[in-house]
């Protein structure tokens, strides 16, 4: 497989329009996350991989001292707008893999759609040696749901997919059903970086991981979305993926996904969850 983490770079260019068109994260999921690390007001906590900050603004929220870790400095002006400059956020322009922080001063590390830029040989092991004793991980993650009323088209969606980008495709998980995604997180629950593997991201599990934390905790919400072929297109812009096809694979992708909306009256009706995964380092 290739290296997927050696892509993310191309998000710093298009900042502004991923920040229009990505999705926050719940209040709901944030807080789960918040209870489960056992996190008080001023707890200090990294963010990696912080971006335009739609996490970082949450972590706010709770009062949490960010730590936030993001190698994008137009992502980075983007967020400082969103968290309207906070005393509570410190911003690292570089990678996580790069950046110099205290070992074993935090409190949790948060991930939000992110974790999977950085090399997982380096990443599982620097978030270990960051936290301090039973400190907790916290990943986040917008997970395609095959809900049985769409099921048809997102799977044409995918195939799709699958024709046109085979040599991508395999990086992309084909949507699953909740009680398949849950049954795949239990049975992978002892080492974090499988049931990270298993939800959205192929070729991320070491084995390290297992020994570094505890057994994991899966919680998710629920987001149903309507939309156009257009939307659908310009949301998959802001992704890596989109930036490694070839041109030619792009326009018939795109004429593909906008014959398979339209033939389905037009909207794409579609359901994903938020997961969240926990996990709290081995005392």
């Amino acid at each position: 497989m290739a290296e997927p983490w050696r892509h993310g770079g191309v998000f710093d260019n298009a900042a502004e329009a991923y920040d229009a068109r990505r999705s926050g994260y719940p209040r709901a999921i944030v807080g789960s996350a918040v209870e489960l690390a056992g996190l008080s007001p001023d707890a200090r906590v990294v963010e990696v991989g912080s971006g335009t900050g739609k996490l970082t603004e949450e972590l706010v929220a709770f009062g949490l001292r960010v730590d936030a870790v993001e190698p994008g400095s137009n992502m980075i002006e983007v967020a400082r707008r969103r968290v309207h400059n906070s005393e509570l956020v410190r911003f690292h322009a570089s990678r996580f893999e790069d950046v110099s922080l205290p070992l074993g001063h935090f409190d949790a590390v948060f991930s939000g759609s992110a974790f999977h830029w950085v090399d997982p040989s380096v990443g599982w092991a620097k978030v270990a040696a960051l936290l301090r004793p039973g400190g907790t991980m916290a990943l986040l993650q917008p997970v395609g749901l095959r809900d049985d009323a769409e099921a048809t088209v997102v799977d044409e969606l995918h195939e799709a997919f699958v024709r046109l980008a085979p040599e991508i495709a395999g990086e992309r998980p084909a949507p699953r059903d909740l009680a398949t995604i849950r049954a795949g997180v239990e049975a992978r629950r002892e080492n974090v970086s499988e049931v990270w593997a298993w939800l959205a991201h192929p070729g991320f599990a070491v084995p390290e991981a297992g020994k570094l934390f505890g057994p994991a905790t899966f919680t998710a919400v629920r987001r149903d979305h309507a939309l156009t072929a257009e939307e659908l297109w310009a949301l998959f812009e802001t992704t890596a993926i989109y930036h490694r096809l070839a041109p030619k694979v792009r326009a018939a992708l795109q004429a593909e996904d906008r014959r398979i909306i339209e033939r389905a009256g037009g909207t794409l009706r579609s359901a994903q969850i938020v997961a969240l995964v926990t996990a709290s380092t081995v005392s």
